[in-house]
């Protein structure tokens, strides 16, 4: 055996690389739902001083608490919508991580 020093194939974690998305908040809705969101997972405070600016206010009502989860964006067959967006697996194709909250309170009760 040589005295060569062995190193590991990969150095650092082995998550794959997720790409930075700028704090860009957008509003989502439905009959039933209204979702503030951006893609990215951005700072809590960042976010809802972002939401605020777009508001032009503090958001009234019964507003969640802020999330990070993963989505992906898909076309809507029916035509109803320009595009649905649905909850996706970390890292999984087509999905991007992103920070929202929804302006129903009882949606924090689910994990």
């Amino acid at each position: 055996m040589s005295n060569t020093t062995l190193r590991p194939a990969v150095a650092g974690p082995l998550e794959p690389t997720v790409g930075r998305h700028p704090l860009d908040v957008v509003c989502l809705y439905s009959d039933d739902c209204k979702t503030l969101m951006s893609k990215g997972h951005h700072d809590p405070a960042a976010f809802l001083a972002a939401v605020e600016a777009w508001n032009g206010g503090p958001l009234e009502g019964r507003w969640g608490k802020v999330r990070h989860g993963w989505h992906r964006t898909v076309p809507d067959s029916t035509g109803e919508y320009r595009c649905l967006m649905h909850p996706a697996k970390p890292h999984a194709r087509g999905a991007y991580p992103t920070t929202c909250i929804v302006d129903d309170a009882d949606y924090d009760i689910y994990p």
